[in-house]
């Protein structure tokens, strides 16, 4: 409700309530992953891609060399272990922006909406490029267990972190367990496929199951239920536990990035291939866009 302020004796002038302020180290997080993804996401496209072609069709050395160092950096551990953290980073903060968001409901709807475009668009353009259950998958049904969760707590912040924390242990622990297992014996689990998206252990033998960019439930969603549950710990009245750090702004440049993380991920990619397409066409392979 707009408030007002009488100004002498004319009229009253509406008065707008103070504009609320984000909390900036989440969304530096957040875009400090996001550009980590863009470069990654890059590096592959250079590694197996557009590099490779670049390479044939000018016999450099600069290329040849470009590419092979595209592919030690993609098979790299600390490629591996940095994608990991990323990971992680991205489901805790998805699981603290739950106590922030007014309608998580909606939220999980609009992930999977977004994860939906991208499951029908990478299918057509291929089974090798097709995402079945990828990151924004997982993170749609994660938000959906948290508004499940928080309905039978009876929205109680508290009772929900608790039992955030709960499960999202057990996935952790239980993802870990089947893991070893999974391992040891496949044979042990589902072969069929049919709930690949629950956990990679649940794919069993199945060859018929492919997504090129997939994180399933299991433990990925128990990382965000972590978050969910530190989040009334972490920020009860929900600002920035570090504002003297945050000052004059030299963070702004990474916040950009975090605050339209979901646009990011959904488009990057098709950017990407872009900006590499043109290079091609204009620098390496003149009047030919380029790509495999």
């Amino acid at each position: 409700m707009q408030r007002s302020v009488i100004v002498g004796k004319e009229k009253e002038l509406p008065l707008s309530a103070p504009k609320k302020r984000r909390i900036w180290e989440l969304d530096f997080l957040r875009g400090v992953c996001v550009l980590l993804m863009i470069f990654d996401h890059a590096m592959y496209d250079v590694a197996y891609q557009f590099g490779r072609a670049w390479a044939d069709a000018t016999q450099s050395e600069f290329f040849i060399a470009l590419c092979q160092r595209a592919r030690e950096y993609w098979a790299s551990p600390l490629r591996l272990t940095t994608q990991d953290i990323v990971v992680w980073t991205f489901a805790l903060l998805c699981g603290i922006s739950c106590s922030f968001s007014k309608n998580n409901f909606r939220r999980a709807v609009e992930v999977a909406a977004f994860a939906g475009i991208i499951t029908l668009v990478t299918t057509a353009m291929g089974e090798s490029t097709s995402i079945t259950f990828g990151i924004l998958h997982m993170f749609a049904v994660a938000i959906f267990l948290w508004v499940i969760i928080n309905e039978i707590c009876g929205r109680n912040k508290y009772k929900t972190a608790i039992v955030c924390l709960v499960v999202g242990i057990a996935i952790i622990l239980i993802d870990y367990y089947c893991g070893i297992r999974y391992e040891a014996d496949r044979q042990a689990f589902a072969d069929d496929g049919t709930f690949f998206w629950l956990a990679r252990w649940m794919q069993g033998g199945a060859t018929n199951v492919h997504s090129a960019d997939y994180y399933p439930v299991f433990p990925t969603a128990g990382y965000m239920l972590l978050g969910a549950a530190i989040a009334p710990v972490l920020y009860p009245k929900k600002r920035s536990l570090l504002p003297r750090l945050g000052e004059y702004d030299w963070h702004r440049p990474f916040d950009f990035w975090g605050r339209i993380a979901i646009w990011v991920y959904v488009l990057h990619q098709v950017v990407i291939m872009v900006i590499f397409a043109l290079i091609s066409f204009i620098f390496i392979t003149p009047g030919d866009f380029i790509v495999i």
